[in-house]
């Protein structure tokens, strides 16, 4: 891993995306959201995204600033068409909406069709979270998984976040593929050179179980057909149910992916006192729960990721693989533009 400055990495990737047309505002949540995820320490959705957004948009398969027709709205749910606008924008403005329908009447829910790759869920999900809201997010993806009992790549891995509040203890947020690893890992270790990947995150053309990256061809769902029935839910809730992409149909040269965000308002469901002091005491009732036999402690969902993101706050640092770093250095030389520094 190398280290970098937070607020340069930032200020260049930015500056990268207005060269190619994005808006000052949108490139500057663009890559806030880039560089968040590498501080949570999820490499597979960071600085590494910048490279692939740069090419989509020159392709014309990704508008540099949205552009999104209403299709319905009835002020609790909205379904917006995003005309393959970025999807992390999309994703962005959908919550802060959802967030405001919440507001008014409980939840808030904004689905979102024609959208693109809209990286690291848990950024959407924790919008809510810092509002004092419960946030959901999830959205459908490209082929990159087999179903269960199959060989043939034909449903994405289809991710979920929900973030919740608390007050004295860690917010919990979970954000997980249906697979039992992001293909965004794989990835990465393939572009390293690695050669051999762990046991049970690969399978063959035949669907067999493999650990050679020259025969892996995709990723098994996790949990086996638990997994596989929970992508297929996703597929209907964030695709099927208002229109949008989904397996082949999500790809970036097709309709793109889809996204459904939800936000929902404590104060709609309960006391928000007692919540917050019951979210704490249940928290603190399952961290002081009896350790397994050479445990290192029970972590809630996204707690490691939020120790990482302290970290880096603190030192204002951010460590991200090599390769990552030069695949955005090298785009910024293309164009002209200074590189991120090494700290």
């Amino acid at each position: 891993m190398t280290r970098i400055n937070i607020n340069d990495a930032k200020n260049k990737i930015t500056a990268i995306f207005m060269n190619v047309g994005v808006c000052k505002e949108e490139a500057a949540i663009i890559a806030d959201m880039l560089v968040e995820a590498d501080q949570r320490g999820v490499n597979s959705h960071g600085i590494l995204c910048t490279a692939r957004y740069v090419r989509l948009i020159r392709e014309g398969k990704m508008r540099p600033n949205m552009a999104v027709n209403v299709i319905r709205d009835n002020g609790t749910v909205a379904v917006w068409d995003g005309n393959r606008s970025s999807g992390q924008i999309l994703g962005y403005r959908a919550m802060e909406d959802a967030m405001k329908k919440a507001k008014q009447h409980g939840i808030g829910c904004v689905c979102v069709k024609g959208a693109n790759h809209f990286g690291a869920l848990a950024y959407y999900a924790q919008m809510a979270q810092k509002a004092g809201m419960i946030g959901y997010a999830m959205g459908t993806g490209d082929s990159t998984m087999a179903p269960f009992g199959g060989c043939e790549k034909v449903i994405g891995n289809n991710p979920v976040a929900v973030a919740a509040p608390a007050h004295n203890e860690v917010s919990p947020v979970l954000d997980m593929a249906m697979t039992v690893v992001a293909n965004g890992k794989l990835t990465n270790m393939r572009r390293q050179g690695i050669e051999t990947i762990p046991e049970g995150w690969g399978l063959d053309r035949e669907g067999m179980p493999t650990t050679s990256m020259k025969d892996y061809y995709t990723v098994p769902p996790m949990a086996g057909y638990k997994g596989w029935g929970m992508a297929v839910m996703v597929d209907i809730l964030a695709g099927v149910l208002f229109g949008g992409g989904t397996g082949d149909r999500a790809k970036d040269v097709s309709e793109g992916p889809s996204l459904m965000m939800v936000a929902f308002d404590i104060a709609s469901f309960n006391d928000p006192d007692k919540y917050y002091t019951d979210i704490d005491a249940r928290i603190a009732e399952l961290k002081g729960s009896k350790l397994a036999k050479n445990s290192k402690g029970i972590f809630m969902p996204g707690e490691m990721e939020d120790k990482k993101y302290k970290a880096s706050v603190a030192s204002g640092t951010v460590e991200v693989l090599p390769e990552n770093l030069k695949m955005v250095n090298d785009v910024a030389e293309e164009m002209g533009l200074e590189g991120i520094k090494e700290v």
